[in-house]
């Protein structure tokens, strides 16, 4: 398979996910499946996976583990 945007090689990986919930929350999705350029970096999930992510976002099960993360606004910084 070549990458939609730069038709460089893409390979099957699997990446860590980010889903915002809301203005406060995201989600973090661990161990999916993606296609990767090796090229340009882009991501292609398949709609299956992109369904499953859905769920996890809009179910919120009782998630493997927690995490802080912090949050930068680059126009405050200096």
């Amino acid at each position: 398979m070549r990458c939609a945007l730069c038709k460089g090689e893409v390979e099957e990986q699997l990446i860590r996910y980010v889903q915002e919930v809301d203005e406060h929350n995201v989600v973090i999705v661990e161990n999916v499946p993606a296609e990767v350029c090796t090229q340009c970096g882009e991501t292609f999930i398949r709609p299956e996976v992109a369904r499953k992510i859905q769920r996890i976002a809009w179910e919120q099960p009782p998630p493997k583990r927690t995490a802080d993360v912090p949050v930068y606004d680059l126009a405050e910084v200096v």
